[in-house]
């Protein structure tokens, strides 16, 4: 998919329009808009196999899933990991269904939150996914309308905190500049924002979130 479309625009009239248009704010997905559990899945998998309920860490999540989240593998690279790890053995079709199993529903309070914003700022996701988690996302949740464009890992083909995906926005939407605001649930994507110059703080909820822009507004 050529870069254009990953962004849902026409090539290079992001970075040229923003300087004439409102401040950006950036905003994670999971954990910010949509809450999430991955242990969903594995309880779902232990149900149905009579097995405890198996994996590891979030490391072990991270290097089984790099290939998807980063684009540069498919379903069939993955899956002969995660059916050796596990000991059991799903079509891709059924794993598909099993991951959009972790979200939870709309983070509470941000929906009112983007809507409030949204006269004011563009915003801007960015987030680590993978293309069936995303497409999920946007068929499911209504939140996404408030949305005016987002940086996907699986489409940019790197992922936070490495500075490649956090310049890449900057330059697509902020003419190059900074966003106004950032926040993550992570806090290394956090402190990787800040060492570029960005504003951000870790998400603590809608509540928190709103406060951090007001009091970074009136800093001017």
């Amino acid at each position: 998919m050529e870069q254009a479309q990953a962004v849902g625009m026409p090539e290079g009239s992001c970075a040229v329009r923003s300087r004439h248009q409102k401040p950006v704010i950036v905003v994670d997905v999971g954990g910010v808009l949509i809450d999430y559990d991955l242990g969903r899945v594995f309880e779902a998998l232990s149900r149905r196999f009579d097995i405890p309920a198996p994996l590891s860490s979030p490391v072990d999540l991270d290097r089984l899933f790099h290939p998807l989240v980063t684009g540069t593998g498919d379903w069939k690279d993955v899956l002969p990991g995660l059916d050796a790890v596990l000991g059991i053995r799903l079509p891709p079709g059924e794993w598909h269904t099993l991951c959009n199993q972790i979200f939870i529903g709309e983070v509470p309070g941000m929906d009112e939150a983007l809507a409030e914003l949204k006269s004011d700022y563009r915003l801007i996701a960015m987030s680590n996914t993978m293309e069936v988690h995303w497409t999920h996302l946007m068929e499911t949740y209504s939140i996404f309308r408030h949305l005016d464009g987002w940086v996907l890992s699986y489409l940019e083909g790197t992922v936070k905190p490495r500075a490649e995906i956090y310049s890449r926005l900057q330059r697509r939407y902020c003419g190059n500049a900074p966003p106004f605001f950032f926040t993550d649930d992570t806090r290394s994507h956090v402190q990787a924002a800040r060492s570029l110059g960005w504003h951000a703080a870790v998400f603590c909820g809608a509540d928190d979130f709103m406060e951090n822009i007001r009091r970074h507004r009136a800093e001017g």
